[in-house]
């Protein structure tokens, strides 16, 4: 008798291949924080984290959500035959609920030469079928080789505003 086995987990981490495209979204547990607690906690991160916290944070709604918007010049690398970075904003939703919250990644923004260009957002299997990142062998375009170091940067943003919320550090006015 074969049996077949459905999962409906919620993923954990990014990841990026030829079956699924890139993972919508992650969701991180935050034990014993309620949604005040952790809304709290990523506004803090953001202000830390980026230079102008009130230009990167486009929108949010009091203790569950936020949207903001960040920068980075080693997210995203081009050019098959040597690796070059290239500078990019990239779109992140964060949903909160008491004992976690869900890390969205929206998309992001290659900037050249002043001038935005829409790259990268989820892709599903369909829409990779028709926009050729993979080769039919599975494996990656030249082109898009080191796309698959954007699940590795989200991953790590994602782990420093977790560390960030479950911190318990408290500030010190002997400095």
């Amino acid at each position: 008798m074969v049996m077949g086995f459905y999962s409906n987990a919620q993923e954990t981490e990014f990841t990026f291949n030829n079956e699924r495209g890139m993972t919508d979204f992650i969701v991180t547990p935050i034990e014993g924080k309620t949604a005040p607690e952790i809304f709290k906690k990523v506004i803090e991160w953001i202000k830390v984290t980026y230079k102008n916290p009130d230009k990167v944070i486009l929108s949010t709604i009091e203790n569950e959500y936020v949207r903001f918007e960040g920068s980075s010049d080693s997210f995203y690398a081009m050019n098959p035959i040597s690796k070059i970075y290239v500078p990019v904003k990239y779109e992140i939703e964060i949903s909160i609920k008491d004992e976690k919250y869900k890390f969205d990644y929206v998309g992001m923004t290659i900037i050249e030469n002043g001038v935005k260009i829409p790259y990268f957002s989820t892709k599903s299997k369909e829409e990779l079928e028709n926009y050729p990142i993979f080769k039919k062998d599975g494996t990656l375009r030249s082109t898009y080789k080191y796309f698959i170091e954007v699940p590795t940067y989200l991953n790590n943003l994602n782990k420093s505003l977790s560390e960030s919320i479950v911190s318990t550090v408290k500030k010190t006015d002997g400095w």
